[in-house]
């Protein structure tokens, strides 16, 4: 009888632990980049074709870039994104669960470069209408501004 007992408050003990560790593995369906659709205009509220478009799809905790996505935009302006969407085994732990956030980037010569800043999945428009300004675009390679020209030596 008191090896039963023992068996039994063993068998207890080690889900007890697990749980109240906090590290309990759990299954969620993520959306790791939503369905979206962006609509680039020009100064003019024509649309503009041929425009690099990047979604980027970054995470929490610590708010790092995951993966990035890029499409042209058509005759009509229009650039579309499919979901990605998976099954995934989580634990809780001290820093939270991952949380997914996205951010447009859109460049195009001749027009300043268009990016967001969101910090949070509610702030992401996925159906944006935006309108460039003429200027000078930067790849959405960088995160850095672009550097200013180097002077020559003739130039000073």
């Amino acid at each position: 009888m008191t090896l039963m007992l023992r068996v039994c408050s063993t068998a207890l003990a080690i889900p007890l632990a697990i749980l109240s560790s906090g590290c309990v593995p759990y299954p969620v369906y993520k959306t790791m980049q939503p369905d979206a659709r962006i609509t680039v205009l020009g100064p003019d509220s024509q649309p503009v074709a041929d425009t690099r478009v990047v979604l980027i799809s970054s995470s929490y905790p610590y708010g790092r870039e995951r993966f990035r996505h890029e499409t042209r935009s058509g005759s009509d302006g229009v650039a579309t994104f499919q979901a990605i969407r998976e099954w995934r085994v989580e634990s809780m732990m001290l820093h939270g669960s991952q949380v997914y956030f996205w951010n447009w980037c859109v460049e195009k010569e001749g027009y300043e470069t268009y990016e967001t800043r969101n910090r949070e999945a509610a702030d992401f428009d996925d159906k944006a209408r935006i309108q460039l300004r003429a200027g000078e675009s930067r790849s959405c390679n960088s995160e850095q501004p672009p550097r200013a020209p180097r002077r020559s030596p003739e130039t000073g």
